[in-house]
């Protein structure tokens, strides 16, 4: 298929696909909301919500260095926002515009931009498969990486923010990169449009499994929130929820 619009003729890429789309757009905010309180009952149903019993609320040991604080808190506030920002767009004629519409389309590149570096070093320290690692000093280790060891659903759940994270954070920056001049306009618009489907797939597949890790972490933990603003968490709430975390050597020194 030829396409002749905003300069000389050019091949479109899947103008099926593209077509496809634009026609059920206006479904996707349905199909969406379906999906979250699916995936939310399921979450409810098979994990409910948990809470330690606390009964020495100043036994408390330093689980998170300043460090894994500002990277965890920077991850989650900058994840949220893209979130919304990026709905925004996918819903662009159901959100409509106004001034609040544009800024939040506006900036969702440039957050995006920013979200790189912290989601390279969140993938770097949640790494907690690393076993076979060399420690050569325990104490500034753990001031890097992330206490305790994965459970099964959370390994997974950490490759997909990894896999699916990597294909986010390409697609974004080569979008955000791609600038088109007077003589390839059509064929970066093109281009940019192509990879947003592998950006838009990334974005649907990631969110089901951070919203099993949010659900997990903070939802279904009572207490897990308070813990990572201050870097500490009681003995108790260890010993009862996570108590891999209290096998690390060095914990209580």
């Amino acid at each position: 298929m030829e396409v002749a619009l905003f300069g000389p003729e050019y091949d479109a890429i899947a103008p099926e696909v593209i077509r496809a789309f634009e026609e059920r757009q206006h479904l996707l905010p349905i199909v969406f909301t379906v999906e979250f309180f699916i995936f939310l009952t399921m979450f409810i149903i098979a994990k409910g919500r948990k809470q330690a019993k606390i009964t020495r609320k100043s036994d408390k040991v330093r689980v998170y260095s300043v460090f894994q604080r500002v990277v965890i808190l920077l991850n989650i506030v900058i994840m949220i926002y893209l979130f919304i920002t990026g709905f925004s767009i996918t819903f662009g004629n159901w959100t409509g515009g106004g001034e609040l519409a544009r800024l939040m389309r506006a900036t969702h590149e440039v957050v995006g931009v920013g979200w790189i570096p912290v989601w390279a070093i969140m993938t770097i320290i949640a790494f907690k498969d690393h076993k076979f690692f060399v420690r050569p000093s325990s104490k500034i280790w753990n001031k890097i990486f992330l206490r305790g060891k994965y459970k099964h659903m959370d390994r997974i759940n950490y490759y997909m923010y990894v896999a699916f994270g990597s294909t986010l954070v390409v697609s974004g920056f080569i979008i955000w990169w791609l600038f088109p001049d007077a003589s390839t306009h059509a064929e970066t618009i093109q281009l940019k449009r192509f990879i947003l489907f592998f950006h838009f797939m990334g974005s649907a597949i990631i969110s089901f499994f951070t919203l099993e890790t949010v659900y997990s972490y903070f939802i279904s933990v009572k207490g897990y929130i308070p813990g990572v603003i201050t870097g500490k968490l009681p003995v108790e709430y260890l010993e009862q929820l996570r108590p891999d975390v209290l096998e690390e050597e060095d914990l209580r020194k």
